[in-house]
């Protein structure tokens, strides 16, 4: 590193350190604030009332300057790091071939996400955000409140959804557009084979199996500090599309675990499904559990992997210690991989929290069909923190499923033998 880059390194770090200063000092403002506050409910004379006028006249432009401080010393962090970062490209660097793919990769993603179009739509978002923070009323409806989410930002927080689920990736996912009911065919019987230029055969498809799904809502309130409307539109969309996907991933994983269907205006679970003879209870052995794996039924479909799922501590209390034994000089012998990598005898475990404890579904997941909608949206929400200094915006997206064909899936309550212990 030359003299120019440590210099300026060296001016970045003081000024961090006084930028860190001043943001510490934002709780005092907070806290004089909320004096002020409870003074104006306690105030009753003319005299009181120019007393306390007075304190926040001063706490205002105390405030502000320290505001324009926070931002000077900003804007000039930011201006030095650009100048080293000039200086750093400049500098030649021994990157092998393999690292600088990498880094060019990563920049080429960022360059085509950050579109014009998403760009627009975070202006969008913060302008509309500042207005509201100003006390301005927006018109409800198409017009005023309700933003449509570009596509690319959409297809990022799928992806980011299935950062935060353990079955959503696991089920069979339909993509579609509208809200209105759709009826999918969801047959995976065998094709007929016919002659080179014969015509298929139009038989009465009555034996078919199609499956009505609507678009149920599900949303989330997030509250977005006000701090990031004045940030980078890059840490905006990562604090929104991180939170919109944490929030919707776990009501989506908990419907297809537990949804309770339409009377309730959620998708159908996977526990609520499982035909009657398939749910059997049995001691927490190997030789207890593995013959039930049979009763799974995918009819004359033989693909597929069996997953077993469960909640995390019914793992680690009842399974992972059947991998543990004693040999016959007494030395403990552990089958691996079983607590690094989770597996029922080679099988693989998945975590759910949403599957009560003692259980285990073990099935061919895609047979459940999770269908999305397009219209994932945002929207100002009429909740507001003012003491938080907190905008809200909803995250709102549209989705159905249902195991179609419940009989691919076993539930195994785990039941204790009379010794209390547990069998290799």
């Amino acid at each position: 590193m030359s003299l120019k880059q440590l210099m300026i390194q060296r001016q970045i770090n003081q000024k961090k350190n006084l930028l860190e200063e001043l943001r510490n000092k934002d709780d005092e403002f907070e806290t004089r604030s909320d004096k002020l506050r409870e003074s104006i409910e306690q105030t009753e004379t003319d005299e009181e009332m120019e007393a306390v006028e007075e304190e926040i006249d001063i706490l205002e432009e105390e405030k502000n300057q320290h505001d324009e401080d926070k931002k000077k010393l900003e804007k000039e962090i930011n201006e030095l790091e650009e100048e080293l970062e000039e200086l750093n490209e400049k500098t030649p660097k021994n990157n092998g071939p393999d690292e600088r793919g990498k880094r060019m990769g990563t920049e080429n993603r960022t360059k085509k996400y950050f579109t014009r179009e998403v760009e627009e739509f975070y202006t969008e978002l913060r302008d509309r955000l500042k207005a509201r923070d100003n006390g301005q009323v927006l018109p409800p409806g198409e017009s005023g409140a309700e933003l449509i989410i570009p596509d690319i930002v959409v297809d990022r927080i799928r992806e980011r959804i299935g950062d935060y689920t353990t079955l959503y990736p696991l089920v069979d996912k339909v993509t579609a557009g509208g809200r209105v009911k759709l009826i999918l065919d969801v047959d995976t019987g065998e094709a007929d084979w016919l002659e080179m230029r014969g015509a298929l055969p139009e038989e009465d498809d009555s034996h078919l199996t199609a499956v009505e799904f609507d678009g149920f809502k599900v949303g989330r309130v997030v509250y977005i500090d006000n701090s990031l409307l004045d940030d980078a539109i890059i840490n905006l969309d990562d604090y929104l599309t991180k939170r919109i996907a944490r929030s919707i991933a776990k009501a989506v994983d908990k419907a297809i675990a537990v949804g309770t269907g339409s009377n309730d205006k959620q998708p159908e679970g996977i526990i609520p499904a499982i035909p009657e003879k398939n749910r059997i209870t049995a001691e927490p052995t190997f030789k207890a559990i593995i013959p039930h794996l049979g009763l799974i039924d995918t009819g004359e479909d033989a693909t597929g992997e069996i997953v077993a799922v469960m909640h995390r501590q019914t793992y680690y209390a009842k399974i992972a210690t059947l991998t543990l034994h004693v040999n016959s000089e007494g030395k403990d012998v552990v089958q691996l991989p079983n607590l690094a990598q989770p597996n029922f005898l080679g099988l693989r475990v998945v975590f759910n929290n949403y599957v009560p404890k003692d259980k285990i579904i073990f099935g061919v997941f895609d047979k459940y069909t999770l269908v999305e909608r397009e219209s994932t949206r945002v929207d100002l929400s009429g909740h507001y923190k003012f003491r938080e200094d907190q905008t809200a915006v909803r995250g709102v997206g549209r989705y159905d499923g249902k195991p179609v064909m419940s009989e691919a899936f076993v539930e195994v309550t785990l039941q204790d033998n009379d010794g209390g212990g547990v069998e290799g």
